[in-house]
């Protein structure tokens, strides 16, 4: 994997995760869960703007999520709340989400073969976040 190709899957991503905890807004009763996501969504925003720009220095434009991800992540979100708009239910749907990012991004850390130090560290940053967020959500559970 290359620094592109890395910078993508981390700009995707953090995209993907502001979409994820949008789509929970409205669903969130408790005061102290809805500042912990904004935060998490904060967070997204700060990687996501970071990737973009280093995919602009090396030339390339930033790609957002499929239409097809951002749907079917609504759509999930939108069920499972219905069904159990609790905390602990949507900690438990962001911890899932995180924990599926958590692996992946451990998989393309360890695929990336580039040199460049700002790439990596971004996504360790990301990885870093991802476990952030996995532990912050467990109060709720």
């Amino acid at each position: 994997m290359q620094d592109m190709e890395l910078l993508q899957y981390v700009h995707e991503t953090a995209e993907m995760g502001i979409q994820g905890l949008k789509s929970l807004e409205g669903q969130v009763q408790s005061e102290d869960l809805r500042r912990a996501l904004a935060q998490q969504t904060e967070e997204y925003r700060d990687i996501s703007a970071a990737a973009g720009k280093l995919l602009q220095k090396l030339g390339e434009a930033p790609r957002d999520p499929g239409l097809m991800a951002r749907i079917s992540s609504e759509v999930m979100s939108t069920v499972k709340t219905m069904a159990d708009p609790s905390a602990s239910n949507i900690a438990e749907m962001v911890i899932q989400g995180n924990t599926m990012g958590v692996t992946k991004s451990t998989r393309h850390l360890n695929d990336y073969e580039g040199n460049d130090r700002q790439v990596r560290q971004l996504a360790e940053k990301l990885l870093r976040t991802e476990e952030a967020n996995i532990s912050q959500m467990k109060q709720y559970l």
